[in-house]
């Protein structure tokens, strides 16, 4: 487990004050307002690839922007909740409450496939592989997701990257202070890339590293503060 000198890290969620339209492009100027996370390994140092994560909130969804460096971006999942985990894939995860073992998962691959579920688990610090449950039924009606390969999909050496724009609505997820959120208020909060060069070699980065394969630890995850 990471050493307790490494801080946990925490950054800005800034409001905007006018919806706008997801591209998959991160094209909208309004994105320049956006605070910027970098990816790295799960041990905090740098991916092969250069991995960014933009935030933006109104009072109706939080807007969670990636852009993913990647020669070889490829997918084969189409239906809803499929297992693009084991593929490539971008993750938010969301902890309103700070609750100790139930959280939310909001994933998308690079052909837009979504899954989505409340997670319920039994991990602690003392035993970081204790099962956890998985409920894909719960699916958010009011998610919207765009995606943009910069490139060709599915053939190696045929990209530069893809890009993500999620929009998550507050109102679908429960354990919160308030809906929307106030300024003021502060979310547990993690992002993930996995990508797989090669098909089989899954690489993993992360926002809050974990030092494990294991993105399901509440307790490593950052700070999201509201403005």
């Amino acid at each position: 487990m990471p050493s307790a000198t490494v801080p946990t890290p925490s950054c800005r969620c800034h409001r905007i004050d006018r919806p706008f339209v997801l591209s998959g492009a991160l094209d909208d100027p309004i994105w320049k307002r956006a605070s910027t996370l970098e990816l790295c390994d799960i041990h905090g140092k740098p991916g092969r690839f250069k991995t960014q994560v933009r935030l933006l909130y109104d009072a109706t969804f939080l807007y969670v922007g990636f852009t993913c460096e990647d020669t070889y971006v490829w997918g084969t999942i189409t239906e809803r909740n499929g297992a693009i985990y084991e593929q490539e894939c971008v993750e938010v995860f969301l902890n309103p409450a700070n609750a100790r073992h139930q959280y939310y998962e909001i994933n998308v691959s690079p052909l837009n496939t979504v899954f989505d579920a409340c997670i319920v688990s039994g991990r602690t610090p003392q035993n970081p592989q204790t099962p956890f449950y998985a409920f894909p039924s719960f699916d958010l009606k009011e998610l919207h997701t765009a995606v943009k390969v910069l490139g060709e999909l599915n053939r190696p050496g045929a990209a530069k990257g893809w890009r993500a724009e999620l929009a998550i609505p507050f109102a679908e997820l429960p354990g919160a202070e308030h809906t929307p959120p106030q300024p003021g208020d502060v979310w547990r909060a993690n992002f993930y890339r996995i990508d797989q060069p090669d098909r089989c070699e899954p690489e993993h980065y992360a926002w809050s590293r974990t030092d494990l394969v294991n993105f399901h630890l509440p307790w490593q995850f950052g700070y999201l503060h509201f403005d």
